[in-house]
């Protein structure tokens, strides 16, 4: 049995216990309403208050956090010897919330007054520190530093040492004089590197030879890393391979005392680079006596033919009954040996029953850089009229034109960009002679004149937030000569133009539009998107066949979806134009192929 004394001993002890907890919470729940420093001369209090991370309303238990962050505060502007003296907070009546005050002692500010390197000898210790950030006078950074540090070792990498190592274990304040600091960092620069072989995995289609070509590396050639970061990117933009790992480094022997041998090990996947795309449609007759007729599109890429890169293309569109085109593409890539495409094309266009266009198209890219590369090409043009035709519509003519292009592409991603520019501009002077019809040729005041064309289109890619991407493109075409005809303009409008307008709705002799997208990338290739399109195109006169000069603007928007397929990356999008109404919107529909 308990007595009554033994309980009334007892609630002393309880109530203290429960004193206790009511104190800590509530001061734990407190907030802090002024935070005060005493004894900073060389910030102020505003600058304080603006530096830490604890603000006016915090809880009171950030208060270690606080401590925390003055020390590092002081630390990074050469205040290594500061520290807090003293600090206390004086609470309200009820506990919510509470003064702090800081005691601050800052003692001497060092900067560094020595910056030494040893162990170099394949780089001047000059040349090392003009890399430098870090400088005599200033107060040491580490993380200022540690950048210095990867510069040095990237300039070391990119002169045949990548096993070069340095440590920064001497830093220290100088004894006699606190506001001193000396900092010695030791370099083991390691065996420089030749390269003497390549080796290829995960190319089963691809030929090794195509890859160890598109490397560039020659036997005996002094490591780079820069280099080796471009055999990366340059096999990316070859759009053979799905997928292209960093170059490893191996060792294959020694050499002499201070090198090594080695070799690169290039791991790729192969990807697919042959597609087939084919829609077929057929449309009945809709009058007695004539016969339906079938429309579509068929799109062959072959893009690594046995396996050596060249590359041939196949299209066929059939747009109405009487308005067809077919081209065919070859390109034989490193012509000679040397980063030289050459390439050919046919094109042929039937144009409703008014002409047929033939092209034959001789092409060279010469590649100067992962980025640049420049251009020429000859191409004849001609041009026949209908021999059905009654009247006069078009004049039976030739042209011979010779052209350059320079392209410049700073792209991340070709298939699907998130940072990076594309820009290309293309000139060709030609000349044009007419040869008939011969019961027409009367009309024609002028038979052999000079054209010139020209084209800049430019794309900006910029990344926004996580996988969010804006592309903004501008494009322009024009067009000169004393005299143009139908087959001469350019035709736009559709999905690689201007969209909410049917495929190549427009003829124009100059043309410019704009094309925004805000992109939401939802794969490696595939995203979903906002645009806005606008243009402006005009078109000249025509007295022989009473057409007047015509100029216009115009814009559309919509939506879209770009998908990578087994045939390609399929985009398609619905599209306004101007003053559609919502049940007039337009369906494109095409597959994306970069040959």
């Amino acid at each position: 049995m308990i007595s009554k004394n033994h309980i009334w001993k007892k609630k002393p002890i309880v109530l203290c216990v429960w004193l206790f907890l009511f104190v800590t919470v509530g001061q734990s729940q407190s907030k802090i309403s002024s935070i005060e420093f005493f004894g900073n001369t060389f910030f102020s209090q505003r600058e304080l208050l603006e530096k830490i991370p604890v603000k006016i309303g915090s809880p009171i238990s950030q208060i270690e956090q606080l401590s925390v962050a003055l020390a590092d505060i002081y630390r990074s502007d050469g205040f290594y010897s500061f520290r807090i003296d003293s600090s206390k907070y004086i609470f309200n009546i009820d506990s919510s919330a509470a003064e702090l005050i800081f005691f601050l002692n800052e003692k001497v500010r060092t900067s560094i007054s020595e910056i030494t390197l040893v162990g170099n000898s394949a780089i001047s210790t000059t040349e090392l520190l003009s890399l430098f950030e870090t400088k005599k006078g200033t107060p040491l950074n580490a993380q200022v530093l540690e950048s210095d540090i990867q510069s040095v070792l990237q300039l070391y990498a990119g002169r045949g040492f990548p096993f070069t190592r340095i440590s920064s274990d001497s830093i220290h304040v100088d004894s006699g004089d606190g506001s001193k600091l000396n900092v010695k960092l030791t370099i083991e620069e390691g065996a420089k590197i030749y390269l003497d072989e390549i080796q290829t995995e995960g190319n089963s289609a691809t030929s090794t030879n195509v890859i160890v070509r598109e490397a560039r590396v020659n036997k005996g050639e002094l490591f780079d890393q820069e280099r080796i970061v471009r055999i990366q990117r340059r096999l990316e933009r070859m759009q053979l391979f799905s997928s292209v790992a960093e170059p490893q480094l191996y060792i294959v022997s020694q050499a002499i005392s201070d090198s090594l041998r080695g070799g690169l090990l290039i791991s790729v996947r192969e990807g697919n680079t042959n597609t087939f795309d084919g829609i077929l449609g057929y449309v009945p007759s809709t009058t007695p006596n004539t016969k339906g007729y079938f429309t579509g599109n068929v799109f062959v890429a072959l893009r690594n033919l046995f396996g050596t890169g060249r590359k041939a293309l196949i299209r066929w569109q059939r747009e109405t009954e009487t308005t067809q085109e077919i081209e065919l593409q070859y390109r034989e890539p490193w012509l000679f040996g040397i980063p030289l495409n050459v390439g050919g094309t046919f094109y042929q266009r039937k144009q409703d029953s008014t002409y047929v266009k033939t092209k034959l198209e001789l092409r060279g890219d010469f590649i100067i850089t992962e980025e640049l590369s420049i251009a020429g090409n000859i191409t004849s043009e001609s041009v026949y009229p209908s021999a059905d035709l009654q009247q006069f519509s078009i004049f039976e003519s030739n042209a011979l034109f010779f052209g350059a292009e320079v392209l410049y592409d700073t792209r991340d991603n070709l298939r699907n960009p998130t940072r990076g520019v594309r820009y290309s501009t293309t000139v060709q002077q030609g000349r044009k002679s007419i040869s008939g019809p011969e019961k027409y040729l009367y009309l024609a005041t002028e038979k052999n004149f000079s054209i010139r064309r020209y084209s800049v289109d430019a794309e900006v890619f910029i990344t926004t937030f996580a996988r969010q991407v804006i592309m903004i493109g501008l494009h322009g075409k024009q067009i000169n000569s004393t005299r143009l005809e139908l087959s001469d303009l350019y035709q736009f409008g559709g999905t690689t133009s201007l969209r909410g307008y049917r495929e190549n709705q427009f003829f124009a002799s100059q043309l410019a539009y704009v094309n925004g997208e805000y992109r939401f990338l939802t794969g490696r290739a595939s995203s979903l998107f906002g645009f806005v399109d606008g243009g402006y195109f005009s078109r000249p006169s025509d007295a022989l066949k009473g057409i007047v000069r015509q100029e216009k603007s115009l814009y559309g928007f919509g939506i879209g979806a770009r998908v990578e397929t087994g045939l390609g990356i399929l985009n398609i999008s619905y599209a306004l134009g101007q003053g559609d109404s919502f049940s007039n919107g337009k369906i494109h529909v095409g597959i994306i192929n970069e040959f």
